[in-house]
């Protein structure tokens, strides 16, 4: 019996439009695919060579009218329950400007055309990948074109990012009622839960974003002590702990103005903070938010620019969904409930996935890496007669 496409309570308040789902080659192989973009030219410069020889400003304005294609397929994975799935990356050829700054109608016909590849491929769910989530109400508009079910892998990434930043607090010594934390890009669908979460266990949290009525409207609904501001240096010089997920096209963290010891997950891709930090800034923890080991042996066929083994937690989202067999709608919107969190975090569990150590700008953070920091960040504070927590 086919599965069927049906919506998530989260997402359409009980209204549902089951689909037919394609079913797996077999009871124990299950398909999903997950869309793509280029964040610069090197997927572009890779499938078209005489993008290499041209102007990168010509060479964007053709890859937009190019149809999008399958990269690679994704093997290896299987769940700790014995299940196991297959996948597809599928490109979507726009850049993050043409994705935020083209008419959205087309960039949305863009991404449809993506769904419609990864149906071909026989794939029950496909998940948005980095700018694509934004398109379409944050995919329910998408979800509701598209013939399989759709997922923007937020409510994986928001669980994640917020364990993540807690165990690297615990490790910095800040211990969270006492302490201050920042969240950019707060009125997003990832940022608005990771503050709802956060905002119940600090002392004080700031809600970071562009548009402070959006942002005053969220501080009257989250519990606990909550600042609504658009000015982002200000919010980071105060912050023990920044959780960063806007999605500005370009780093929007000044590293001079986290202080010293504090802990900054950048959950963002295109990251929020530049690499610079690494190399000027010994007394604060950057950790990347949102990478996980995948079960089996996962393999992408594709250079995804983490170790083998690894992927981001919006692509996990996706495989869990698909070893789960839950080909339905799952994260759209702009909305995700705590509970929802809850069930992905239990979902992941069951299948083996997990977060991936610390790891920063992309390298694994070592143990004596992070007590290095630590020691810089009090002599740090020290110098400037203020102790760290203990």
């Amino acid at each position: 019996m086919p599965k069927l496409k049906t919506r998530s309570s989260n997402s359409l308040k009980g209204r549902i439009k089951p689909r037919q789902a394609r079913k797996a080659a077999s009871p124990d192989v299950e398909k999903f695919a997950f869309i793509i973009h280029p964040l610069d030219m090197g997927i572009v410069t890779r499938r078209y060579k005489i993008a290499n020889r041209i102007p990168e400003r010509i060479t964007a304005s053709m890859i937009k009218r190019k149809k999008p294609w399958a990269i690679s397929e994704i093997t290896g994975i299987k769940s700790k329950t014995g299940r196991e799935a297959i996948g597809w990356f599928v490109v979507v050829p726009l850049l993050p400007s043409q994705i935020l700054n083209l008419r959205e109608k087309f960039v949305f016909k863009k991404i449809i055309k993506g769904a419609e590849v990864a149906a071909k491929l026989g794939a029950g769910i496909v998940g948005l990948g980095a700018f694509t989530a934004l398109v379409g109400g944050a995919g329910k508009e998408i979800a509701d074109a598209s013939e399989i079910a759709v997922t923007t892998g937020n409510t994986y990434t928001v669980a994640t990012a917020i364990e993540g930043a807690q165990k690297a607090s615990a490790l910095m010594g800040i211990e969270m009622p006492q302490a201050t934390v920042a969240v950019i890009g707060a009125t997003g669908s990832i940022g608005k839960i990771a503050t709802n979460i956060l905002s119940r266990e600090a002392g004080l949290t700031y809600v970071v974003g562009r548009d402070m009525a959006r942002l005053e409207a969220l501080r009257d609904e989250l519990p606990g002590n909550v600042v609504a501001t658009i000015n982002i240096s200000d919010a980071v010089r105060r912050a023990d702990i920044i959780v960063s997920v806007s999605s500005a096209v370009d780093a929007i963290i000044n590293p001079a103005d986290i202080k010293p010891g504090a802990v900054v997950c950048d959950v963002a891709r295109p990251r929020d903070i530049a690499e610079v930090v690494a190399e000027t800034r010994n007394d604060v923890l950057v950790i990347d938010g949102g990478v996980v080991k995948v079960p089996g042996h996962v393999d992408f066929h594709f250079d995804i620019g983490l170790p083998k083994g690894l992927a981001l937690a919006c692509m996990a989202e996706t495989m869990i969904l698909a070893l789960e067999g839950r080909y339905e709608d799952y994260t759209i919107g702009r909305e995700i409930s705590v509970e929802q969190v809850r069930e992905m975090q239990a979902m992941a569990a069951k299948h083996g996935f997990e977060l991936a150590g610390f790891r920063s700008f992309e390298k694994a953070l070592t143990d004596d890496q992070v007590r290095n920091i630590r020691r810089n960040a009090a002599k740090a504070l020290r110098k400037n007669s203020v102790t760290l927590p203990t």
